[in-house]
Order: structure tokens, then C-alpha cells, then sequence
């Protein structure tokens, strides 16, 4: 379905302030990425995980709540306009792991996330023909040691993204022991990585420490004896069960049904 006009009104909780920007960037080389997913029929949600080449991931890096800047802008004659998108941010110190980033950064077409403090909210800016690239400046003087970072668009192209997958970094949240029956959510948002049972495969059946509107993904384990899902607090597209073969992924999101009861809805699978 494509998008439909439809009325835009005022949008309650005063969703005007600024500011409710974590404070770490999420950075990505959009050559690292091995599948992008696509955006829905309207051209803004994203709800597949992007996917990265062998050895390659997101990065962090820290930003100045206080400096954080991301926005969007139209751009264009008449009948020829797009938007180009940028983020800007101040990170302080002179470290040497910043200069390396500065260094090892530039020309690269990068794809950055920028996460809000109060909700599970991902905006995801630059696409792979509509890259950010990076220009910084570096200040050591009297009254301040930083550098301030500017990522824009190379050229025009979408919207910022509502990015609804999960952010895939070098290590996983948590490894999920052999033979669980339940997934331990406690550290967050992310990814968790399966094992192998020991003797039979295993049916997992729900999670504990989950908070609302999170999303999770597992990551399968291979294996003779590889945990499956296929049902009980998990809501499966289409009803199909899933099996954590080796590569398999499956992604759910986080829905609080009664006073301590939870549901897991599909999101994406691999």
C-alpha cells in the first residue's frame, strides 16, 4: 500500500522539546552492510535488521548530549527536489582513539543512528546512494579541547528512516545458555546469541526483564540439537515456527498484554 493522504495534527506529550538524544552515535559503513532492508510502502519505516559483511559492525562513539544536532532538509529546483540530511555533535578531549576515528573516518560513506532517551525510538540517517560523509574540526585552546563533527548527505535522496531493527556491534548482548527455555532480556535492546542443545532440541517459550516496545533479536546456534521457537509467548508471522540453524536470525518486538504477562511479536526473520 502506498502512502495515503491523511491529517497530520498536533501531536500530544509535548512532543516539541529538544534534546532526548542518547549520548552515544551509532556510526556504520554502509560498504560493511551485506543486506539493507527496505522501508515500507510510505518510504520512512525500516522494521528488517540491517545485516554486515563477516567481521564487520556498528560502532559507538560518544557526543555531547547538549551538542547533538540531526535534521533533514529540502533541496532543489522546482519538480527536481530531494532532501539532504545531517548530524552534527561535539566530542571532548583530544584522545588518541578520537583522532583515529577522525583519521580512519574520512571518505567513507557512513550511515549513522541516533537513539531517543525516552522511548525505543531509531532514527537512521543516509542511505546507501544518499551516504553521510564526515568533515570535523578540531579546537585545543584556553577555553576548550573537542572536536566538532558534521556528517551530511553526499547528495539528495530520502526521508531520515524509523529505523525498528536491532544494532548489531562486535560482541552480543548476552550468550543464552544450552537448553534455556526462556531469554534473560536484562541487558536490552540487541542481539543475543544462541546455544547449541545438549542432548534434544529445546522449544524456548518466552522472556523475562522485558520492557515495552523493546526489540531483541536472536541470533541462531547451529548445531546437531538447535533451539527452536514455536509458539507459547511468541507470536509468529504466519504462525511458522522457527529453528536457530546456523546464520538464522529472528527479531520481536516487546508487548505488555496484563499486569505481568508478555507477548513477543515477529518483527523480521533470516
Amino acid at each position: 500500500m502506498t502512502y495515503v493522504k491523511v491529517d497530520v495534527l498536533k501531536p500530544g506529550d509535548n512532543k516539541g522539546t529538544g534534546g532526548d538524544k542518547k549520548d552515544k552515535i551509532i556510526v556504520f559503513d554502509w560498504d560493511d552492510v551485506l543486506t539493507n532492508p527496505a522501508r515500507d510502502a510510505k518510504g520512512i519505516v525500516i522494521t528488517g535488521n540491517l545485516a554486515f559483511n563477516p567481521g564487520a559492525y556498528m560502532s559507538k562513539i560518544y557526543a555531547t548530549q547538549s551538542s547533538i544536532k540531526a535534521g533533514a532538509d529540502s533541496t532543489g529546483d522546482p519538480d527536481a527536489k530531494g532532501i539532504e540530511q545531517s548530524v552534527d555533535f561535539e566530542h571532548p578531549g583530544d584522545s588518541v582513539e578520537i583522532r583515529e576515528f577522525r583519521a580512519n573516518w574520512m571518505n567513507k560513506n557512513i550511515g549513522i543512528i541516533i537513539e531517543k532517551c525516552s522511548t525505543e525510538k531509531k532514527n537512521l540517517y543516509g542511505t546507501p546512494c544518499a551516504p553521510l560523509q564526515m568533515v570535523f574540526k578540531s579546537e585545543d585552546d584556553k577555553d576548550k579541547n573537542k572536536t566538532t563533527f558534521t556528517f551530511k548527505s553526499t547528495q539528495k535522496g530520502p526521508d531520515v528512516a524509523d529505523y525498528q531493527g536491532t544494532t548489531t556491534f562486535d560482541t552480543v548482548n548476552a550468550t543464552v545458555a544450552a537448553d534455556a527455555t526462556s531469554i534473560n532480556l536484562t541487558t536490552g535492546e540487541g542481539r543475543y546469541q544462541l546455544t547449541v542443545g545438549s542432548a534434544a532440541i529445546v522449544d524456548i517459550t518466552t522472556c523475562t526483564n522485558a520492557v515495552a516496545g523493546m526489540k531483541f533479536t536472536l541470533i541462531g546456534s547451529g548445531g546437531t540439537y538447535p533451539p527452536a521457537i514455536t509458539g507459547d509467548d511468541f507470536v509468529l508471522a504466519n504462525g511458522t515456527a522457527w529453528s536457530g540453524i546456523a546464520a538464522a536470525e529472528i527479531t520481536f518486538e516487546c508487548f505488555k498484554d496484563g499486569s505481568s504477562t508478555w507477548k513477543f511479536f515477529e518483527r523480521s526473520r533470516k
